[in-house]
């Protein structure tokens, strides 16, 4: 659904302009052979936001040869921003750009006629795949034969983001779990009664159980942002998987006082997929949920039947902000702290370059917040 022109003016250049704004540039030859020489991602836009000229460092990043096929294009556009055709007038227009740190730089830079910088979460979808930038972007204006341009550097900053927060992530629900299993050893040490000695050895071996499957999935996190996760397809019903991912849950502070619901009309049918990636996603998601319920509160889940898929949905009641809504597929950002986000980055990210899948979210004061998860019931009929 279009947005609307919602945020940054949607008027462009004509292609005519365009041409003669590059030709002007290019007329510049101190200037060319200096920009040329800048070992950085370079580009210069022109008022209405769109790129008139970049050094060969640019065009790479995009994997382009030549200025041509991005000439009049706007800096989202030629790097497949997933928000970059919603509005009606293109990049920047849309409610999403408003959180965008690019077009927030530009945007300033053009106000302040001074630089800005600011750092960038952008997601891309090429060829069907789920990409994403972290950068640092800066805009400054500069003059040339009397007419304003905005040069953009960006300097990608996406693997030392990627690193910082697949790491804090992992060392704070791995001491979560690990201080759970040390409370179990402790009052094991001091537990007289044979039954209740059985039983805390059952929960101990369940969350060191949980501590390997947490070691291993942030591995398989990092295979997955480099491409090299094989995908293994098996038949296996989705009440078992659910009913596993909630036994999982169950170790995580974030489910503590608070419930978890298979809705009564839940399809349990089997399909054929990637189990562990599966369960992975499902984790994800209730974790999520759980974070956004307050003590007491109850998270459903539900899987319906859509002729050749199904839809595996879970819902809070909490509603998220605009803010919040248009960014939370992006690995960076996090309503939970500094460096905290990837949860539901890495739902979209397995789901839709590794299961075929499409991961979508609703959050309305009427419904509450609902992600979902619509994937094929038999994979090798896709």
């Amino acid at each position: 659904m279009e947005e609307g022109n919602e945020f940054a003016p949607g008027a462009r250049s004509s292609f005519e302009k365009i041409l003669n704004e590059r030709e002007l540039i290019e007329a510049q030859k101190l200037f060319t052979e200096l920009f040329g020489s800048l070992t950085g991602i370079c580009a210069i836009i022109n008022n209405e936001r769109q790129i008139v000229y970049a050094n060969n460092e640019f065009l790479e990043m995009i994997g382009v040869k030549t200025l041509e096929p991005i000439l009049g294009k706007r800096p989202g556009e030629v790097i497949s921003c997933v928000n970059a055709d919603i509005g009606h007038f293109g990049c920047g227009t849309s409610l999403s750009c408003k959180y965008c740190g690019a077009v927030n730089a530009i945007i300033e830079s053009q106000r302040i006629q001074g630089r800005s910088t600011r750092e960038a979460r952008i997601s891309s979808s090429v060829n069907g795949k789920q990409k994403s930038w972290d950068l640092n972007i800066t805009s400054s204006p500069i003059k040339l034969d009397g007419q304003t341009f905005y040069a953009l550097t960006l300097q990608d900053i996406s693997n030392e983001k990627k690193l910082m927060a697949i790491e804090r992530v992992f060392f704070h629900d791995l001491i979560n779990i690990a201080g759970g299993l040390n409370g179990l050893l402790t009052i094991l040490k001091m537990e007289a009664d044979p039954e209740e000695i059985s039983d805390l050895i059952n929960k101990a071996e369940e969350a060191s159980q949980t501590i390997l499957e947490e070691i291993m999935s942030y591995s398989k996190l990092r295979a997955a942002e480099d491409g090299e996760i094989v995908v293994r397809i098996e038949r296996v019903g989705t009440g078992e998987l659910i009913r596993s991912a909630i036994s999982r849950i169950g170790f995580h502070e974030v489910g503590q006082n608070k419930k978890i619901d298979i809705d009564a009309h839940s399809a349990d049918i089997d399909i054929e997929t990637d189990k562990l990636l599966l369960q992975r996603i499902l984790i994800n998601l209730l974790k999520n949920a759980l974070e956004a319920t307050e003590a007491n509160g109850t998270v459903g889940i539900m899987v319906v039947e859509k002729n050749d898929k199904l839809i595996i949905s879970v819902k809070n009641d909490g509603v998220m902000p605009d803010e919040v809504r248009a960014q939370v597929f992006q690995r960076s950002f996090s309503t939970k702290g500094r460096d905290r986000g990837l949860g539901t980055y890495s739902v979209r990210l397995m789901a839709e370059n590794y299961l075929k899948g499409r991961v979508s979210l609703k959050s309305t004061v009427a419904e509450g917040t609902i992600f979902s998860v619509e994937l094929f019931k038999n994979w090798f009929q896709v």
